[in-house]
């Protein structure tokens, strides 16, 4: 038995939601139950929480031996959605809203009425519902994931009154993500946005991260002394790899992405690509299933007619639509700084095998995992067209002559549930015996 026995975890996103963000806490959850932890969540009502897609399957996939709790909450973002409607960012309120005087007022006043983020309209009362299930149950641990990043400061809560072991799990940066510039923060805000950021990682117990940039982004932001505590924790895939298929392929080459496209991710490079090596290949096929607000997904559409968008799917079909592919693509978001990006699907893309494209930064974290697990390449949105010309026209050439592609298993089953479960666990025991 593991020394560490209960765990209660505070998620804002569970399921029905669904995304990326569901994904590492709901099967990290279903992988600590399996090696005997008792695992508690508590989390929103599906009526009070705001996520832009959903899933009701993944409900179906939560472990018997994982206890939910949900709570009700004020959630302003409705309200917003009523206001806004279509014209809602993707990523909250982060917009330029140029041409939008509502949207800018309504970013304006998140930024400085609520601090670090709207979503802690919740956290009063997960605080004294948390309180309850620790005195309860004995818990011993607590764990916080964010984005969103308000949700640190109930485990700091926590922390002062119950006295509990307390890890700052962190799925995204803080005041460093890549959309902070337009949240219209003034100087006032962001000392206290940032205050609370460093309050957060310099009483945690442990502060997890998903990936190394981001880990050093973080630690370097306390004294050296309390680095020791800072520790990474990939995402990763819980499904079998894909074996290799011996059948014959179709007439098309099939390039598949799947996940949210918006404007900012600067998607136009790869599609240019293939608009320039189309005449050759006629056979090509884009298809992209996720979540595009409908005038960019008419604006695209008109520029690239071989473009086929599926919409929200659910996440069964959605690896089934990865597992079809030929070839799979990933954006990262634009930019030196956020080389420390790793967007979640990578995982499930790695246990394909499938050659994967990456629009990115050289040199990132992503770049790196390509590289150490011999799946695909990097290109720069500028500066790389021929050579991603040249790549993309390989790729359907090896195809057509049944070419090699050799991808390394050994480095792609580090990035199984079940193994980064156990290093999670293995992390938090050695912080109990301190």
């Amino acid at each position: 038995m593991p020394s560490v026995k209960k765990i209660l975890l505070i998620s804002y996103y569970w399921p029905p939601a669904s995304g990326m963000a569901v994904q590492r806490w709901l099967r990290m959850s279903n992988e600590l139950a399996d090696l005997g932890v008792e695992v508690h969540v508590l989390t929103l009502e599906p009526s009070a929480s705001y996520s832009p897609t959903s899933d009701l399957e993944l409900l179906k996939q939560v472990s018997p031996r994982v206890r939910v709790k949900r709570i009700d909450s004020l959630n302003l973002f409705v309200f917003v959605k009523k206001l806004l409607g279509s014209k809602m960012p993707k990523t909250g309120f982060a917009a330029d809203g140029k041409n939008n005087l509502l949207l800018r007022g309504l970013t304006s006043l998140r930024s400085h009425l609520f601090i670090p983020d709207p979503r802690k309209t919740w956290n009063r009362r997960a605080l004294s519902a948390a309180k309850k299930i620790i005195d309860d149950e004995g818990i011993q641990w607590v764990v916080t994931t964010s984005p969103p990043q308000s949700v640190h400061l109930i485990g700091l809560a926590l922390q002062k009154h119950r006295g509990i072991r307390w890890v700052a799990d962190f799925r995204d940066p803080w005041t460093d993500i890549f959309y902070y510039k337009q949240l219209r923060h003034s100087k006032l805000s962001r000392f206290f946005d940032r205050r609370m950021e460093r309050s957060v990682l310099d009483a945690a117990d442990a502060v997890v991260s998903v990936t190394p940039g981001l880990s050093r982004l973080l630690s370097e932001k306390v004294e050296p002394s309390k680095r020791d505590k800072f520790a990474v924790i990939t995402n990763g895939y819980d499904r079998l790899e894909l074996e290799p298929s011996a059948g014959k392929r179709g007439a098309n080459f099939q390039f598949v992405y799947t996940g949210t496209v918006i404007e900012s991710y600067e998607v136009e490079p790869f599609f240019e690509s293939l608009e320039r090596i189309i005449h050759r290949f006629p056979g090509i096929k884009m298809d992209i299933a996720g979540s595009i607000s409908i005038p960019y997904r008419l604006e695209l559409e008109s520029r690239f007619p071989f473009l086929c968008f599926h919409g929200v799917m659910a996440y069964d079909t959605v690896i089934q639509k990865q597992e079809s592919a030929d070839a799979l693509l990933l954006f990262g978001p634009s930019g030196v700084e956020n080389k420390s990006h790793i967007p979640g699907k990578i995982f499930e893309y790695l246990r394909t095998g499938k050659p994967i494209i990456y629009l990115g930064e050289k040199g990132s974290d992503v770049s790196n995992i390509l590289t150490a697990c011999s799946v695909g390449q990097t290109f720069q949105r500028m500066g790389d067209e021929d050579a991603l010309d040249a790549f993309n026209s390989e790729l359907i050439e090896q195809a057509e002559g049944q070419g090699s592609h050799n991808p390394n298993w050994d480095e792609i089953r580090k990035y199984r549930r079940k193994g980064l479960a156990e290093k999670f666990l293995e992390m938090m025991e050695r912080i109990d015996q301190r």
